[in-house]
């Protein structure tokens, strides 16, 4: 059961690609562009439908291999043969890597993340699909690796997002209650785990998939993290028991 050291403390989690990252803009024109090479057509209806399959393309214990597996998956989506598929995922894994490692953060992210950490009642945490090792690499390049009292990857659980357990993991070690946390990411699978578990969720429009995403109703939807710390006393007149009472965004 979860327990809380102090009531009038929350916590933010964030997931990292295609919140802070700006990566899923990128990772979807490679990916696109490989497979027009290839004479696959990936046109808006086929990625709306990817979008809703992520249940499917996320489902199922990580691995080291997960990269593989979810390109995988998304082949098996697409009118194409077992041969072609297979080609796509050798062609395509490590261009989309790379691309991933090497994204940008969001713009305005970085600093919206180091604001929030000064306040005094917030703890921050960060829910990522990525391994672990690639993501304090990542969080490093940013300097963003003190910002988070929690980090919890695809190694330290055995399902991931719309699973809500990288969130009890994470509230757990921020030694919050979930209702007491909020979730912000850019995917459906985001605002399915904060809602799985009685976390309140907030949508980032720096994704790729806006229109999955707000079919999932999340509580708010922002242009991007960035604009958190000003909506921020909004988004906690939501969360049971504690409200925006006394709630203060000091400046930098």
């Amino acid at each position: 059961m979860d327990s809380v050291e102090n009531p009038s403390q929350f916590g933010i989690l964030f997931d990292l690609d295609g919140t802070i990252v700006d990566s899923m803009p990128l990772l979807k024109e490679d990916f696109k562009t490989t497979a027009s090479m290839m004479g696959i057509d990936i046109d808006p209806e086929m990625q709306k439908r990817i979008g809703k399959d992520l249940r499917m393309i996320m489902s199922g214990r990580p691995s080291k291999f997960l990269e593989l597996k979810i390109i995988w998956r998304i082949g098996r989506i697409l009118p194409i043969s077992l041969w072609k598929r297979v080609l796509l995922v050798l062609t395509s894994y490590q261009k989309l890597k790379r691309t991933a490692n090497q994204a940008p953060p969001v713009n305005g992210a970085v600093q919206a993340i180091e604001l929030l950490r000064r306040q005094p009642n917030v703890k921050l945490g960060l829910v990522t699909s990525r391994s672990r090792k690639d993501t304090i690499r990542k969080l490093r390049t940013l300097g963003l690796l003190d910002s988070f009292s929690a980090i919890v990857a695809r190694d330290d659980v055995q399902s991931l997002k719309p699973s809500s357990e990288q969130i009890r993991v994470a509230a757990s070690m921020l030694g919050l209650q979930t209702k007491h946390c909020v979730l912000i990411g850019d995917m459906p699978t985001d605002v399915d785990a904060a809602k799985n578990i009685g976390a309140l969720s907030v949508a980032v429009a720096t994704g790729i998939f806006p229109d999955e995403v707000k079919s999932r109703n999340p509580d708010f939807v922002i242009d991007s993290v960035a604009d958190l710390p000003e909506v921020l006393p909004e988004i906690l007149k939501k969360m049971p028991t504690l409200g925006s009472d006394g709630v203060r965004i000091k400046a930098l």
